[in-house]
C-alpha cells in the first residue's frame, strides 16, 4: 500500500511539472508578435515625426492631436466608420472652424498634405476639403477643392499655394489643377489616400494616390514666379500672409467676418475624411508609400 502511494505521489509530481512546462510554452507562444516593419517604420506617426505639425484623426472629436490648430467648433458634424477608427462625415451644411493657428502653420515654406477621402461626384460648384484663410483676400492661402467635373469616376482636384513676398511676384497665388487629361482616375465611391506636396527649394509640386506617385507634365509639377515663357524664375518657398483661422469642409467665407457670405458655388465637402495631416516638409516617395500602407493597416 505504501509503495502504491509513493508511485501515486511521484506520478502527480511529474504531471505537475509537465503542466507547468506546457503552461510556460503556451505563454511563450501567445506572447505579442511584433508588427512587421513597413518601409522601415512600425507606425504611421514614426514617419517624419519632427515635421508633422497637425493631425486630425476624427475619432469622435475634431481635435488636432499635435496642438497646432485649436479652438475648433463643428457645425453639423457627425462621424462614420473611417480608415482608422472613425471619420469626419460631411454634408451640405457641415464644416469645422478653428480659431487658433500656430506660427508653424502660418509660416509654412514647404508642405505635404495627407488625407483619406471617400466621396461621390457632385454638381453645382466646388467642394472645399480644407482652407488656410487669408483675411483680406477673396481666396485663402493654402487649400484644396474638388470641382464638379464631367466624369463619374475621375476627379477634378484643385490645390492652391501662396507666396506673398516683397517685392511682390506676378504669380503669387497659384491654382494647381488636375483637370482635362490630368484628372485623377477612379477616385469615387471608395476610400482613397490623397497626398500632395510642394518643395520650395526645387519649386516642384507632387501628388500621390494610394501611395503611388502620379506622373505629371512639367506644366503642373514645375511652378514659376512669373510667366516662364518670358523668363520667369522658380516660384520658391511658400509665404502665406494675414493668416486667420483654419477650416475643414468649407470656405473661409463660411467663417463670417471679416469675409462676406459664401457664393452659391462654394460648397461644403459632403464626403468622408480621415487621418488629415500637415507636414512642413516634402515627404519622400518611400515615406508616402509607407504612410499609405501603415494607415491602411490601421497603424
Amino acid at each position: 500500500m505504501k509503495k502504491n502511494k509513493s508511485i501515486l505521489l511521484l506520478s502527480f509530481a511529474l504531471a505537475s511539472q509537465i503542466f507547468v512546462s506546457c503552461e510556460d510554452s503556451i505563454d511563450k507562444v501567445n506572447s505579442p508578435i511584433p508588427y512587421e516593419s513597413i518601409g522601415g517604420y512600425e507606425n504611421s506617426d514614426d514617419i517624419a515625426p519632427s515635421h508633422l505639425l497637425a493631425k486630425f484623426s476624427f475619432d469622435g472629436n475634431i481635435n488636432d492631436s499635435k496642438g497646432a490648430i485649436t479652438g475648433g467648433t463643428g457645425t453639423n458634424v457627425s462621424y462614420d466608420t473611417g480608415v482608422k477608427g472613425s471619420a469626419y462625415k460631411g454634408s451640405t451644411t457641415s464644416f469645422i472652424a478653428y480659431n487658433n493657428v500656430a506660427s508653424s502653420i502660418a509660416g509654412l515654406k514647404n508642405i505635404t498634405i495627407s488625407m483619406w477621402i471617400k466621396t461621390d461626384p457632385h454638381t453645382g460648384g466646388a467642394q472645399s476639403l480644407f482652407m488656410l484663410p487669408k483675411k483680406t483676400d477673396f481666396w485663402g492661402n493654402i487649400f484644396s477643392l474638388i470641382e464638379n467635373g464631367n466624369s463619374n469616376t475621375s476627379m477634378f482636384l484643385k490645390n492652391h499655394v501662396q507666396r506673398d513676398v516683397t517685392p511682390s511676384i506676378p504669380f503669387a497665388g497659384q491654382f494647381i489643377e488636375h483637370g482635362g487629361a490630368n484628372m485623377l482616375p477612379n477616385m469615387y465611391g471608395a476610400w482613397k489616400q490623397v497626398v500632395w506636396s510642394y518643395n520650395g527649394t526645387s519649386s516642384t509640386y507632387s501628388i500621390y494616390i494610394d501611395g503611388q506617385k502620379i506622373t505629371l507634365p512639367a506644366s503642373i509639377s514645375k511652378r514659376y514666379a512669373s510667366d516662364p515663357a518670358t523668363g520667369g524664375g522658380p516660384f520658391g518657398e511658400l509665404a502665406s500672409s494675414e493668416v486667420s483661422k483654419f477650416i475643414i469642409g468649407g470656405y473661409q467665407r463660411h467663417l463670417g467676418a471679416p469675409w462676406g457670405a459664401p457664393d452659391s458655388w462654394m460648397l461644403n465637402y459632403t464626403g468622408l475624411m480621415d487621418e488629415f495631416r500637415i507636414y512642413d516638409a516634402t515627404l519622400s516617395d518611400n515615406e508616402v508609400t509607407a504612410l499609405y500602407k501603415l494607415e491602411k493597416d490601421k497603424r
